[in-house]
């Protein structure tokens, strides 16, 4: 999309609806197979071919900022180089992977923050909307190293403190469970249909309190 269209053509409320379309479409599809394959398979688990697939779910599940990176970018019609670009920024910003300085290497874990995610991915999308193709004949080498990075590293910055608030808001709900079984059900069912409307996805607040 040319930076003269740009103001033109993509106002904050069409923006934000892009991101939350890529953000659902790509959390359905990065967690599903694990949701379903590992509630069906875990029972026949000592099976060295289920154990496989079960393994071969979660690994997939790791990739979620990768895919809701990747769909929020094709939401605003980005060239699959800039999809990619995206959603690996999105990738490095979500938490998802973290550095074990007692093994010396990183570990995979999760989904990572899907706030974050939303976040890291936005931030690229909007760095190569505005700069579009001005970087000539070198993109294919400045992209990846400006936005990739730069957003990547933008996101793993601010990750601590966006964390604090999908735990914040996931120990609030937590604490739902030590009332009387019917008011529980009430606060729980308001709370998430208060979620669902909202940006923060339920799927992050569900991973928070372990659901």
């Amino acid at each position: 999309m040319p930076t003269d269209k740009l103001d033109a053509q993509l106002t904050p409320r069409i923006f934000f609806n892009k991101v939350l379309a890529g953000t659902a479409s790509g959390t359905i599809i990065a967690l599903i197979p694990n949701a379903v394959l590992g509630a069906i398979l875990k029972y026949f688990a000592e099976y060295k071919i289920i154990e496989m697939i079960i393994h071969a779910a979660q690994i997939f599940q790791l990739a979620t900022p990768l895919i809701i990176g990747g769909l929020i970018a094709f939401q605003f019609g980005l060239t699959p180089q800039k999809m990619m670009i995206a959603g690996g920024a999105a990738f490095a910003g979500s938490g998802v992977i973290k550095f074990n300085s007692e093994v010396k290497g990183f570990i995979g874990a999760g989904t990572g923050d899907i706030i974050n995610i939303m976040i890291t991915a936005s931030v690229a999308v909007l760095l190569l909307l505005v700069i579009d193709k001005k970087f000539g004949s070198v993109e294919i080498i400045a992209l990846p190293i400006v936005v990739g990075v730069g957003a990547g590293l933008f996101g793993m910055l601010i990750y601590p403190y966006v964390t604090q608030i999908t735990v914040a808001i996931g120990k609030v709900i937590n604490n739902f469970t030590d009332f009387q079984p019917i008011i529980m059900s009430i606060l729980i069912a308001c709370s998430f249909a208060a979620l669902i409307i909202s940006p923060i996805t339920t799927v992050a607040i569900g991973l928070a309190i372990q659901l």
